[in-house]
């Protein structure tokens, strides 16, 4: 049985074209996206949803933080946390995760 990269390489040679060695991990190279493009191309212009955070319910906990997959969720200096919606996808990873239910996802007006 084959692994699944050599799986890919032989129906999709055109999006994993090589590996290279870049800072001691194997990274497969694709034309679509390398690994941290999130932070160079601001992603979040295409969500449905957007994270809206209820701050009475708040516990200041960071898990929004901890568990955001795009790093949108910031820390300010009251121990509260904003959203940098340039870059949030409105998965709602953070707002299924929240112990408090302190985050809401509200449909994206566009």
């Amino acid at each position: 049985m084959s692994n699944g990269s050599e799986q890919d390489r032989k129906m999709r040679p055109e999006v994993l074209k090589n590996e290279e060695k870049e800072e001691g991990l194997n990274i497969s190279r694709c034309r679509v996206c390398k690994p941290g493009s999130t932070l160079i191309n601001k992603t979040g212009g295409w969500r449905n949803f957007r994270p809206v955070y209820i701050y009475e319910k708040c516990t200041k906990c960071g898990i929004c933080h901890i568990v955001c997959p795009d790093m949108s969720v910031k820390p300010r200096e009251d121990g509260f946390f904003e959203y940098d919606y340039d870059y949030c996808k409105g998965c709602g990873i953070c707002a299924n995760e929240c112990p408090a239910d302190a985050i809401e996802m509200i449909l994206e007006e566009k």
